[in-house]
């Protein structure tokens, strides 16, 4: 059941108003509360890019049958990425992709160890990769990856804070490093830092880990109802 404060049936609306070019029904945007969450972080990160004037392209998989391409979001960690749809952002020469729930290695990760140190990542922001060839195991190359955000349908406690940190450490570790300069709400004018956001709130003893974050001056970011990453989906609140 979705948690009171967020109005399920408006948000599937939202993202698929985000989403009017590719036409496709509210029920593409997940079953449940969680998956039409992700989706919502995934379209967020989408609209980051767009805010900053980037060019952006939905690119979509062809539907088996038909042959037509088809609007599909991946909402779990098993199946091959080139089966769903992902963004195309361009800024002159620069191009990324946004892809949902992509595997990819860890910084740590040797191709000649016994079992592979990989991660599927709720939304990835990755340099362009050829992703035709990969099997539902394959993980992208750590060095394509450029950023990186989680997406949690909760209120956030310290232990899950401190689970993301541990993520980025893994993932890319030179983010944990006193990297911020300036005015820490500056806006960022390259790509998105590592997030977590969550649906909810932080609570005390988030905020408290929050707080030694700005202190430490960690390159990741905490998104939440109250402070969004774009303006562009909105979040809708559920009127209780």
């Amino acid at each position: 059941m979705a948690a009171p404060w967020i109005d399920l049936r408006t948000l599937k609306k939202t993202l698929a108003d985000f989403f009017d070019e590719q036409r496709q029904p509210i029920t593409t945007f997940g079953s449940t509360v969680n998956q039409t969450f992700e989706a919502f972080v995934f379209a967020s990160v989408i609209g980051w890019y767009r805010e900053c004037g980037w060019d952006v392209v939905i690119s979509n998989p062809l539907n088996e049958v038909t042959g037509k391409p088809v609007f599909k979001l991946k909402f779990s960690t098993r199946g091959r990425p080139a089966d769903y749809s992902h963004a195309t952002c361009s800024n002159g020469s620069v191009v990324v992709h946004v892809r949902h729930q992509l595997r990819v290695a860890t910084r740590h990760h040797r191709d000649k160890q016994k079992n592979k140190a990989n991660v599927c990542l709720d939304v990835a922001v990755i340099r362009p990769t050829d992703v035709s060839s990969y099997s539902t195991d394959t993980a992208a190359p750590n060095e394509q990856l450029i950023s990186f955000g989680e997406a949690k349908h909760m209120s956030a406690f310290a232990e899950l804070v401190a689970g993301f940190i541990g993520l980025v450490h893994e993932m890319q570790p030179e983010r944990l490093k006193r990297t911020r300069i300036g005015s820490w709400n500056q806006q960022r004018v390259d790509h998105p830092a590592p997030f977590l956001y969550v649906s909810g709130v932080l609570y005390f003893t988030a905020e408290g880990i929050k707080e030694t974050i700005l202190r430490r001056r960690y390159d990741i970011d905490l998104y939440t109802q109250e402070d969004r990453l774009s303006g562009s989906p909105s979040l809708p609140a559920s009127i209780r």
